[in-house]
Formats: C-alpha cells, structure tokens, sequence
C-alpha cells in the first residue's frame, strides 16, 4: 500500500531507515475512506543549552484570527524590538476555512458528498502547508534570540474559556489552536529550544506597559484606558504576546511534557478534518496531516 508521508517529518522516516531512530507503537486505522499509520518514533535531538530559567529569553507566541500567529520577546531593555505577525496567513486561512464551507455545503444540497470530500481535502491540504511554515518560521525567529524559550497559552485554560455561543465556539474551536501548538512544540523541540505554557487569562485584554485592563476598538488595536500611560493604542496581537512572555517571568509558566508514558504529539492529533473541535485534537495521536 503506498504512503504519503508528511514532508515536515519525512527525516525521522529516514532516521528510523538508517537505524538512527527507535520505533515505538504503530497505529493503522480508517477515517472516511482513508488509511492511516500512525507510528511514534524516538531519536536524539540536540542537547539544551544549561541556561537558567532566569537566563533564558521568553518568546511570546499569540495564536489568534487576525494574525495567525503572533512572535514577539522583551530586549535587555524591556523593550519588545521585533515583534513578528503572520497577518496575511491569517487572511489566506480565514478565506480558504470560507471557500470549505460554503463549497461543501452547496455541494451536500446537491448530493455530491464524495466530490465535497475530495474538495475538502485539497482545501485542508492547502491550510495545513500554511500552518507547517509559518510554525517552521516560529522555531527560526526563536533561533536568532540568545537562550531562548518559546512559550504558548495553555490550551485547557482556552478550551474552558471558550464560552461564546453554538457559532462562535464552533468558529473558535475550529481554527486550529491545538495543531499549531502541536507543530510549534515537536519543531522547537528538534531545535533544542524549550516550550512553556502559561494560563492566558487576560493576556489580550491587559496593557504590556502598566497592566490596565483595556479594550479592543478594532480587532488589530488595542486601547489603554489608562491615562497615565505612555502606550494610548498598540497593536493588538503584538500587546498580546509580549504579556504571555512575561507570564513566564512571573514565574507561572510550566513546561509541555507528556506525563503519561504516550509519546504521540499531545494536543495535536486530529488534525485533517474541519469540524474538529479542540477537545477532539487531544484525543488522537499523530503529527500531522499527511502521516497515512
């Protein structure tokens, strides 16, 4: 039966050929007519650097709609010196996720389910490549900051705040939280860099600058309301991130390890089809999308 592997990780299936790597349990199972092999395999990656906590760099990394994943770190002075978004892969995935669900839909009236999977298919396909570089671009920013440690917000604490209504948890636990933490961590992880995670309690609702809770007039700006304050508007996602990486300087972070004795991508499995929701991505267990 032939496989198509998924490129991101096509060398640890040339390390598990070359006897680099150890292989664990094996997984084949059916989903909508397709075949899938899951197989979990164990290899060494590069040693970490024996840098304190106190001496390591947090990168903050906010997921969000506008911009699909946001990046930014405080320098020696406090200040954030490079903050980085992916705004227009967020447009691309926003319009992509449109194009899936009115085609699919129409396509259901018609009685045309089989075309729809096909279509459905090439359209997540088209996401997923999306999502494989720009995490693939998180590792390579958090390469270029000295001991640096790339901290997320906790999905628990996200799943168990996402209360917004049928539409709106369906739109939210949809967009993909769960695979880009997934995809983020296994590729920091090959790297050496460390992954924490912090509770994002108000993370996108506080002032970097002074800790005032403020507001969003538009979904790419956020407003202090305090007066006092030299900030006035800032971007949003940027605010954001910065306050994640400083949860982890106040010392609540705590480290993305399994517990349990599974070796699989926690968090991150069903990651092929849209109607998964984030509870469904902690179930199943792979790495991506093309592992069959």
């Amino acid at each position: 039966m032939p496989a198509q592997p998924n490129p991101e990780q096509r060398d640890w299936l040339e390390a598990l050929n070359a006897g680099d790597a150890t292989m664990g349990e094996s997984r084949l199972f059916e989903r909508d007519g397709t075949w899938y092999l899951h197989v979990t395999a164990t290899r060494d990656v590069e040693e970490r650097s024996e840098a304190s906590a106190e001496e390591r760099t947090p990168i903050g990394v906010d997921i969000g709609k506008a911009s699909l994943v946001t990046v930014c770190h405080r320098d020696g002075h406090g200040s954030p010196p490079a903050p980085e978004l992916w705004a227009d892969e967020g447009k691309t995935v926003r319009r992509l996720r449109k194009t899936y669900f009115t085609a699919t839909r129409r396509l259901q009236t018609r009685g045309s389910e089989r075309i729809g999977e096909s279509f459905g298919d090439d359209i997540w396909n088209q996401i997923d490549d999306v999502f494989h570089r720009v995490t693939r671009e998180v590792v390579e920013y958090a390469e270029s900051v000295e001991n640096p440690v790339l901290v997320l917000e906790d999905l628990t604490y996200i799943r168990e705040s996402m209360d917004y209504g049928d539409f709106m948890n369906r739109r939210l636990h949809g967009w993909g939280f769960a695979k880009l933490h997934a995809q983020i961590r296994y590729k920091a992880v090959e790297k050496g860099i460390p992954v924490e995670t912090v509770n994002p309690r108000n993370t996108s609702k506080e002032c970097h600058a002074c800790g005032e809770v403020g507001y969003r007039p538009r979904q790419a700006t956020f407003k202090c309301t305090n007066d006092a304050c030299w900030m006035g508007e800032y971007q949003a996602d940027v605010n954001g991130a910065i306050n994640i990486a400083d949860r982890y300087l106040s010392g609540e972070s705590h480290p993305r390890e399994h517990t349990d004795g599974d070796d699989s991508a926690e968090d991150g499995g069903r990651l092929t089809a849209p109607q998964d929701t984030q509870a469904d991505a902690t179930t199943e267990e792979t790495l991506g999308t093309y592992a069959s």
